[in-house]
């Protein structure tokens, strides 16, 4: 009989297929999440066991989606861990403010919602008490105590259940639910000889905790490494940018001709903007008399200038892909007015009563196993 090896294990192939089916016990599968937590190897095999029972994945693994729309809200019941890692640089500046005025700020902003913080909303709050903040995804220990080294607070997004939870838990979370970055912590410490690093953790009941490197990384790996920054020194010449990695988005041809529509557009609005601010066409740039040779038709534009609209315009369509949104083109065939409904319907999840796979409202047979659908639905 074949098996799978781990360090303390033996996983057999058939306990793995149940496992992947869904079919084993749970001492069953308390054996196999126990296996997979010690053994890399076992994972990729489950990796790819998911990816062959659902091919589509195999395109959407190609891009490394950001999870921009992620929220932490690993905090209680009222989902503020966002705002109480701001709150608490805040009083280590010492920044004079009102908690109850902040809430009502987020609320107001949309920067809290009822279920947590987005990640691109981490920091707002202290913006707006004069701190220069940055936020970026794809960043490095190494990041982290540069950040620390130039006098910076730190706040990480991570999956808090990976510092706090049960391991096996989590494991499973991240092989059949997915990375899912729901909280954030104040990071106070990084040592790189010792492999720890100290936190903030408004989930903890200690003012700090620390953790081995490793753990910390495996929980900051669900937010793509997203760090956010702040600073009480606004200096112009401490600016780096570090905009998102795209190039392992590739657009295909319609996206392509996109691209030149969103650049000649971009063009247009620019050349109405500065219209409206008094400026006119001149044969060389003057700010006084308010003169630009870019005050022509897109289409008069040197290529140097094209170029610049389309870069702008390729990479704002690359970022909507990265960040995990899809460009559908409208067209009027019955096969997009079924994903157009598929895609409304899509939050509203049924089950087909033969064989529990995903179905929808419209549809009158099973994708999976073929059986007829009454349209009599049960919400899960």
């Amino acid at each position: 009989m074949k098996k799978e090896a781990t360090d303390n294990n033996y996983i057999s192939s058939e306990l793995l297929a149940a496992y992947l089916d869904g079919r084993a016990t749970a001492a069953e599968n308390e054996r196999v999440l126990k296996a997979l937590a010690e053994d890399s190897r076992l994972r990729e095999v489950v990796k790819i066991a998911q990816a062959v029972d659902e091919p589509e994945s195999f395109e959407a693994d190609e891009i490394d989606l950001l999870p921009m729309t992620a929220l932490a809200a690993s905090c209680g019941d009222e989902n503020y861990c966002c705002l109480e890692c701001e709150t608490y640089i805040l009083n280590r500046h010492p920044i004079a403010f009102d908690e109850k005025e902040l809430l009502a700020d987020a609320v107001r902003n949309k920067w809290q919602k009822p279920d947590g913080t987005p990640l691109h909303h981490i920091g707002r709050h202290l913006e707006r008490y004069g701190l220069s903040v940055t936020r970026r995804y794809q960043c490095s220990l190494s990041d982290i105590v540069a950040a620390l080294d130039a006098g910076c607070d730190v706040i990480a997004a991570v999956d808090g259940g990976e510092l706090l939870g049960h391991p096996s838990d989590e494991l499973a979370e991240d092989l059949f639910v997915g990375q899912i970055p729901d909280h954030t912590v104040v990071i106070l410490a990084c040592d790189t000889a010792q492999h720890t690093i100290t936190l903030h953790d408004p989930n903890s009941s200690r003012p700090s905790d620390s953790y081995p490197t490793e753990q910390f990384m495996n929980a900051w790996a669900d937010s793509k490494y997203y760090l956010v920054t702040a600073t009480n020194d606004n200096s112009m010449n401490q600016y780096t940018p570090h905009p998102i990695d795209l190039t392992d988005v590739v657009l295909d041809d319609d996206l392509n001709d996109l691209r030149e529509a969103i650049a000649e557009n971009a063009h247009e609005i620019w050349a109405e903007n500065r219209k409206a601010e008094g400026w006119t066409y001149g044969p060389q740039r003057n700010d006084s008399l308010k003169q630009t040779p870019d005050m022509v038709s897109y289409g008069q534009l040197p290529e140097s200038e094209k170029r610049y609209d389309r870069e702008m315009a390729m990479q704002t369509i690359k970022l909507l892909k990265k960040l995990g949104y899809d460009l559908i083109k409208r067209e009027d065939t019955e096969l997009y007015q079924v994903l157009k409904r598929r895609i409304q319907e899509s939050k509203l999840e049924y089950r087909c009563p033969q064989c529990g796979n995903t179905v929808y409202r419209h549809q009158h047979f099973c994708d999976q196993c073929g059986t007829r659908l009454d349209m009599t639905w049960d919400k899960e």
